[in-house]
């Protein structure tokens, strides 16, 4: 069963979503609250069978009446903030600019130092070789605001 026919059933059976508070509720009147690595998970059972659907790709669908076209982005990082105006239709590759967990840099032995580096279109584009940890932090973080623009 498709994400699209997953969605839609929950539709169909009464599954509702507040934009604003980012909560999507059961046909009972519970707030679904089941978490998977931060996301927010929506169980569906259909004849004994379990089927599941990330809950921010399910209130985009239930908000706009269809599936987005590429990957949704929680804006804020958060992956259980799914108000409305946190999701963005976005690319894959958009998608990771928001990453906060990315360093950026990396200790090259044969250099003895701290190189920096960003992910540009699927290459990596070298920022530099720097004495300290910071510096090359610093040196990755000025390169995100240049590189890892998402033009909404």
């Amino acid at each position: 069963m498709t994400t699209r026919e997953r969605c839609q059933l929950a539709k169909e059976r009464g599954f509702s979503y507040c934009p604003v508070s980012g909560e999507i509720k059961s046909v009972r009147g519970n707030v679904i609250t089941t978490k998977t690595k931060g996301y927010t998970m929506v169980q569906l059972i259909i004849e004994g069978k379990r089927y599941y659907i990330c809950a921010h790709r399910l209130a985009w669908f239930l908000h706009y009446g269809t599936l987005p076209i590429n990957s949704i982005d929680h804006i804020d990082g958060n992956r259980s903030n799914n108000r409305i105006d946190n999701l963005r239709d976005v690319t894959q590759q958009q998608n990771t600019f928001n990453q906060t967990t990315a360093k950026g840099y990396c200790w090259h032995k044969k250099n003895n130092k701290f190189q920096a580096l960003i992910g540009i279109n699927g290459k990596r584009k070298h920022l530099g070789y720097y004495t300290t940890e910071q510096e090359a932090r610093n040196a990755y973080l000025k390169a995100k605001e240049i590189y890892h623009v998402i033009n909404a």
